[in-house]
């Protein structure tokens, strides 16, 4: 399979294991809701929050480290994996220790036990992350769906059966605690890499050296993304929250699915590609094209329905939500586009970059999220992402052309078709909810359903290179089910 086959063949299997495993979670969530109490639910919440806050350390960046190094893979494979495996062991350490005291903080005294087990979860799921993270190496995203799907699958029957018991908030514990392990077990049944009893530590200096600006990256986009929660609760009470809440959740789920599903494809392409710049211009300039053509829709639909969206199917209560909705939408495309750009700075050997760009990110919106929520509430806060957004977007995009030789005005060029269409469509689908009986859910599915018969033929007769790249991936389609060539050397 060539190599432009296996990243279309990672995008097919990758989209096709996010769609099953989010309808399973959906599924099996729904059952446990009718079985289970809202408390059970919160408890587990609590043990992640702090458990979420541990994993941000647990792997010390040595996933993406080992997706980019070219050079004693195989002995970088056995150093990260002793390495992950002792770091899981010291923060499960640090989560049965430090449990009663995050119960107290909470005062909930029976998070304890359920912190303390669902901690075992960093240390089971850390034996499959070396054998994971190589199959992305490998660009082989076939043999990493089936781990992803089915543990789910099994967790969640398991939890099902165990709340019919009545064995209340532990049939969610034990759940997920068989979900890591089948995921584990299933991770090396599809892998060929085995460990050897191997520890170099310059390779793990090394990976540090990579790994950490990973680390720091992500401990900041923590943070950035829970900052604005913060201040809108504390300033503006928990409605304000509510509203803003429902405004982020909508207007950026789409890109957030996006995003994902580029970082797991897109890294691992890169970094193979390095080297080789013109084709990793090439293959970049066409992801942010294909980007463009999936979220302006989205996010044009989402500005210009917003109102209509939140009265037919929230009511008017949720109205303060519809301004916050449309100007987060332009932060969540701004995001969609920006979404490789990260790939760029990690498989140019660049990760500090993301870093630094996180950091300027943060100290921002700290400093200027007091006054924006505390004049201008949830409405002065979405301004406020979608502003430091667009400034971010522009950073980030002087420093690809740094290394990539992309200027700035290229985007236009890219993202301008597709934007243009979906405001043609969108006006199209504006002019049905003007009817009497525009504003009701059939309402919203008629001016969807206008707005994709009119945006369709429009780009198609816009855009050249969809054309050209849609019968591409035509003739691959036959291919994408095959097994991908690449080994670890």
């Amino acid at each position: 399979m060539t190599f432009k086959r296996q990243v279309a063949s990672g995008f097919f299997w990758v989209a096709l294991s996010t769609i099953a495993s989010r309808l399973v979670s959906f599924v099996t969530t729904l059952i446990l809701a009718k079985l289970l109490l809202p408390a059970d639910f919160g408890l587990v919440a609590l043990a992640w929050l702090a458990i979420n806050s541990l994993q941000f350390f647990q792997e010390l960046g040595f996933g993406a480290a080992l997706i980019y190094r070219q050079e004693d893979v195989e002995e970088a494979t056995y150093t990260a994996f002793f390495a992950i495996i002792f770091m899981s062991l010291v923060l499960y350490l640090v989560a049965v220790s430090g449990a009663p005291l995050v119960a107290s903080f909470f005062e909930t005294p029976r998070l304890t036990p359920v912190l303390r087990a669902l901690a075992l979860i960093m240390v089971i799921g850390s034996f499959g992350q070396v054998p994971y993270v190589l199959l992305a190496k490998e660009m082989d995203f076939r043999r990493r769906a089936a781990p992803d799907v089915f543990s789910g699958l099994g967790g969640g029957l398991l939890s099902i059966a165990l709340a019919v018991g009545g064995l209340g908030v532990w049939s969610l514990v034990y759940g997920q605690i068989a979900e890591s392990t089948l995921r584990t077990v299933l991770v090396w049944r599809f892998s060929s890499w085995r460990p050897r009893w191997r520890f170099n530590w310059r390779v793990a200096r090394d990976l540090f050296g990579y790994g950490k600006h990973i680390v720091s990256s992500r401990v900041l986009i923590f943070f950035i993304t829970n900052i604005d929660d913060a201040f809108v609760g504390k300033l503006s009470g928990e409605a304000a929250l509510g509203f803003y809440g429902l405004a982020y959740k909508i207007s950026n789920l789409p890109a957030t699915q996006i995003t994902r599903l580029i970082n797991q494809v897109m890294f691992p392409a890169f970094s193979r590609m390095r080297g080789q710049l013109d084709e990793i211009r090439r293959a970049y300039l066409a992801a942010v094209r294909a980007v463009a053509w999936l979220s302006a829709p989205i996010a044009v639909a989402t500005v210009v329905f917003a109102p209509d969206f939140i009265h037919a199917l929230y009511g008017d209560k949720w109205a303060p939500a519809i301004l916050p909705m449309q100007l987060l939408a332009v932060y969540g495309f701004i995001r969609s586009i920006a979404a490789n750009m990260g790939n760029i700075f990690r498989a140019g050997g660049r990760p500090q970059w993301l870093a630094y760009i996180a950091a300027w990110r943060l100290s921002t919106m700290a400093l200027l999220l007091y006054p924006a929520t505390r004049y201008y509430g949830i409405t002065g806060v979405s301004a406020l992402s979608a502003g430091v957004a667009v400034v971010d977007f522009i950073i980030s995009a002087w420093l690809v052309d740094m290394i990539l030789d992309t200027p700035i005005l290229e985007y236009a060029r890219l993202v301008g078709p597709s934007l243009a269409c979906a405001l043609l469509a969108a006006g199209a689908g504006k002019a049905v909810l003007m009817a009497p009986w525009g504003r009701s859910i059939y309402g919203l599915l008629a001016a969807g359903l206008v707005m994709g018969i009119i945006y369709l033929p429009l780009i198609w007769l816009a855009d050249a290179e969809l054309r050209r790249q849609v019968s591409t991936w035509l003739r691959m389609l036959p291919e994408m089910r095959r097994r991908p060539a690449g080994e670890v050397k």
